[in-house]
């Protein structure tokens, strides 16, 4: 054997060896991608259902917020006619309350001085009386 035969051996083997380690290297990165498929398949079973799950509870929020929404428009509407009918029934009865107040007072004022002077007057009277009671006494005697 020559020392190019043995130079063509030791290429030869150490190709064989690198094939080798690349068949080794090759099946490791095979293996390594079966599993990342495995977990990206769990992945996608966990995830779409769970993201169904996200969709319907954004879609009830989205309903209930927009029933929030109405029933706070219906408030609102219902607060300003609250408000309207409690200014138009301010306005229709404060003149006439005030008036009546006004009117019952008077006549309590009138009635209070009619009651003095009857009072006054029965005084008056009951002092007359009773000097005409002293005077027919008087006279009596």
């Amino acid at each position: 054997m020559s020392a190019a035969d043995l130079a063509a051996v030791v290429a030869a083997v150490a190709s064989l060896a690198a094939v080798a380690a690349l068949t080794a290297v090759c099946l490791r990165v095979l293996r390594a991608v079966r599993e990342v498929e495995a977990l990206v398949a769990d992945v996608r079973a966990d995830a779409l259902p769970a993201l169904a799950e996200a969709e319907a509870a954004v879609a009830g929020a989205a309903a209930q917020a927009q029933r929030v929404e109405s029933i706070r428009d219906a408030a609102e509407a219902i607060s300003s006619r609250v408000d309207g009918a409690s200014r138009a029934a301010y306005v229709a009865l404060s003149k006439p309350v005030i008036k009546t107040a006004a009117a019952a007072t008077g006549a309590q004022r009138a009635a209070r001085r009619l009651r003095g002077r009857d009072a006054v007057d029965r005084a008056d009277g009951a002092d007359r009386a009773d000097r005409a009671d002293g005077a027919d006494r008087a006279g009596r005697r």
